[in-house]
Formats: structure tokens, sequence, C-alpha cells
């Protein structure tokens, strides 16, 4: 059956109403409640999506009852009077003509009872999985997965409001920041939601849209993690570093979403990639506990500038904003965009800022990053911010292009030991002249060497977009 996720709007209010009722202290709290009372709003359109889930599904059923098996009619025809396979078949017909949402455990598991039954007949096996696995990959299957990730994010963020005596006492010592963090969430959503909708992303593209919402689902659980770790926090030197690193994310998601939503667009590719490890929350979290610990740092201002882990995600999202305006400055002369939004350049947009690699995996999810940018993004072999392609750059201003190019292409996604002998030790020296362009004398090896590569990496980048969007002004 499909899940019913937001079947706790109305529970979730009275469920707050319980806990102010319990809890004395919040009896005239009204900001949480209508700051929570936000979060709920934003879930309630998606009713709707569930159903325009659940009618396509029946739909669907009824396509795979009418024609998909209808083209193998032939072979149940000639089996079907065999009294093994009778029961089999009529299960599986059944299940896929049900009125109700698929149950592709239920349909999957009737279908392997009718293959076991069908081993003489090869060619009607194959003919159910590939059914099986055209469901698997149908649109309908891909809207459950979103309205599966909202429900995750609603049922913490219930989990934060129980009217339970623990919840109630963790209400007591951190109800402010809950009500701060809904809020950003809210706001978050919401505009993305609302870009989302305008651009019908939700039902033609659904996995994209999940997956350029993983920052809120990342959000989400951090909070979660942060609120419980501050309510048994050790002293106030370790609660001020968490309630700082609860007001950097909800910064930095403000600022993501601001960015994601400058350049969102019908996607020009159909490909969705996989998550990566955005860890930045939990390292920026690391280092401000470390500060507070080993320097003694109380003032808020300070504490933030003490984390690296803060600098490289501004000055990744300040990446993203000179791309965006590179790209406004020739639209508004008519000329195509220099850096087109593909789903790839998307997905760079929701995870640059939250990417802070420390193995040689994670460096490689971020050389990713900048290659579907600066190289797939603007043009691969037809690189439109070169001259020779309608751009205002020589290749010797792309020292960056052809770093970011090596790393990836001779020692991160491909390897470098691979080809004639000749060729390896070309692909090693040219290796060694990008890490020593980069400033380290040797391969790295550790988290310091990779997030050292990191920050010089965004601090090239930055100088390379400037350098762009300058003489992008002085050629008008």
């Amino acid at each position: 059956m499909i899940d019913e996720p937001f079947k706790y709007n109305q529970e979730l209010l009275k469920s707050l109403e319980k806990v102010v009722e319990i809890n004395e202290p919040f009896k005239h709290n009204q900001e949480l409640l209508k700051s929570l009372e936000k979060v709920v709003e934003i879930i309630k359109p998606y009713r709707n999506l569930q159903e325009v889930v659940r009618t396509n599904a029946l739909e669907l059923n009824k396509n795979l009852a009418a024609t998909r098996y209808s083209q193998i009619n032939k072979e149940i025809a000639a089996i079907s009077k065999m009294p093994e396979v009778n029961k089999a078949i009529i299960d599986t017909i059944n299940a896929l003509k049900s009125d109700k949402p698929i149950n592709i455990e239920k349909i999957s598991s009737h279908s392997l009872a009718l293959e076991n039954a069908l081993i003489p007949s090869l060619k009607f096996s194959e003919n159910i999985k590939k059914s099986n696995l055209q469901l698997l990959k149908s649109l309908e299957f891909e809207q459950l997965k979103i309205i599966k990730g909202f429900k995750q994010q609603t049922d913490i963020w219930k989990r934060l409001i129980q009217p339970s005596q623990d919840a109630a006492r963790l209400l007591q010592s951190t109800i402010p920041q809950i009500r701060e963090s809904s809020m950003v969430w809210h706001s978050s959503l919401t505009q993305t939601i609302n870009r989302f909708q305008e651009l019908k992303l939700l039902t033609t593209n659904p996995n994209l849209a999940a997956r350029l919402l993983e920052n809120s689902r990342i959000y989400t659980g951090f909070v979660e993690s942060t609120i419980q770790r501050i309510s048994s926090a050790e002293n106030q030197r370790i609660a001020k570093a968490l309630n700082t690193s609860l007001r950097l994310a909800e910064v930095q998601l403000l600022s993501t979403t601001e960015a994601l939503s400058s350049v969102i667009a019908t996607p020009i590719d159909d490909e969705v990639s996989d998550t990566r490890q955005l860890d930045l929350p939990i390292i920026q979290q690391k280092e401000l506990i470390t500060a507070v610990e080993s320097q003694n740092i109380e003032d808020e201002d300070a504490l933030i500038k003490s984390s690296s882990a803060a600098k490289a995600s501004a000055l990744s999202r300040n990446i993203l904003v000179l791309a965006t305006r590179c790209n406004e400055v020739v639209k508004v002369e008519e000329k195509s965009e220099i850096f087109k939004p593909t789903n790839k350049l998307l997905e760079v947009y929701t995870d640059l800022p939250w990417l802070l690699p420390q193995t040689k995996q994670t460096f490689g999810d971020f050389v990713d990053c900048l290659y579907f940018l600066f190289y797939e993004g603007a043009g691969k072999d037809k690189l439109r911010f070169l001259k020779e392609h309608g751009g205002v750059l020589e290749p010797t201003d792309c020292d960056l292009i052809w770093c970011i190019k090596h790393l990836r292409n001779k020692w991160l996604r491909h390897d470098a030991d691979h080809g004639k002998e000749t060729q390896i030790k070309k692909s090693w020296k040219e290796l060694s002249a990008q890490f020593n362009w980069l400033g380290l004398q040797h391969a790295p090896i550790n988290s310091e060497h990779f997030r050292y590569l990191h920050s010089r990496l965004l601090q090239e980048a930055e100088i390379f977009l400037q350098n762009i969007l300058k003489k992008l002004i002085k050629s008008e």
C-alpha cells in the first residue's frame, strides 16, 4: 500500500496543543504554534500529489493487465490449463488488476511464484521480469519516492514536538531552537517547492526533484540530532557551539536554496546522479566544539570565523553566485548561457556548498562538481567562455579548467597506471604538475591534504569566474 505520509497534519497540531497544555511555561508561546502550523501548511498540498500518484498507479495497473499481458497472451493460453500453474497465473493477474495502489512486493511475490511454476516457458518468464522492471522504473514509483522523503522529514518534526514526558523536558530547554529551525525549514521548502511547481517538476521528473531536496533532508536530520545534544550538553560552552552550528546550518540551507532557485529550469537531460556525502553541518559542528574547548572562544562571530568548514561553504556559495551572474550578463545581451542548467549542474548547486572532502572518494565528488560546472556545463570540447567559441577567455586564462580535467581524468575517475609505459609516466608527470600548481608538493594522503586542495581549488574557481565576469562587462 502507498504510505499516507501526511495523515499527521491535524494530529500534529493536536499534539502541539497538548504540549502547550501539559507544559505551563509554554502556554502562551503562540509563536511556536504559528511556526509549526506553517510547517504543516507546506505539506498539505502533497495530499493532491499523492492522489495523482495513486490515479497514475491505477492506470498503470490497467495498462499492465490490458496491454502487457495481452502481448504474451499466447504463452498464457498455451500453458494456462496446466494445474500446477493455474493458481499462480490467477494470483498474478488479480494483483495487477487490483483497484488498490500498486504493491510491488505483492506483485513480485506472485510473479516469482508464477516464474517458478513456468520454468519450461523461458520466454514467458522473461516477459514477467521485463514488466516488473518497467514497473520499478516508472514515473509513478519515482513519485512515491519523493512522498516517502517528505514523510521522513515530517516524522522528524513530529518527534520534536511529541507530548511525551521526555519530549516535554526537551522542549523546555530547546523550544526557541525548534521554533527557529522549523521556520527555516518551512521557508526553504516553500521556496523550492514553489519553483518545482512552476516547472511541473514534481510530476514530470520527481526523481530530480527529490535529488534537489537532499539538503532539506540532511538539515532536518541534523536539527534532530543537535537538539538532542543541546538538551544533554555537558556545559554552556558546548551548548553555545551546538547552538551556533544550528544557526550556521540555517543560514547555509537558505543561501543554498536561494542559489538553486535562481538557476533551476526545465532540465535539458534526464540522468539523475546518486546522492553525494554532504557532511558540512557535522564537520562544522565538530570544529565549533573544538574551538570552544581548546581556544575558549565565547563570542559567536569569532566562533564562526574559526571554522574553516564555514569559510569553505561561503566560498562555494559565492562561486555559484558568480556563475549565475555570468549567465545573467550574457542573457541580457541575448546570447547563450555560459553554464547550462543540466541536471548535473543543478545537482552542483545543491551539493557544492555542503561538500567537505576529507578522503579521495569525497574529493572525487567535489572535483566532479567542478567538472560538471566548468567543463561539461560550459560546452565540453566547445567551451563557451573561450574566445574561439564566442567567449572572453584565452586558453592561457584557463589553468583551473585543465587542472580539473587532469585530476578527474588522470587520477580520480580513471586509472593513471592504465596504458603504455610512456603514457603512464606522462600522466603522473601531469598530475605532479597540477598538485604543484595548487601548492602541494606530493600526492594527498590524509584529510588535511584533501581539505587543503579543496580550499585551493575553490579559491582558483572564484578568481576564474571573477575574471570572466570582469571581461564580460568590459566587452559590452
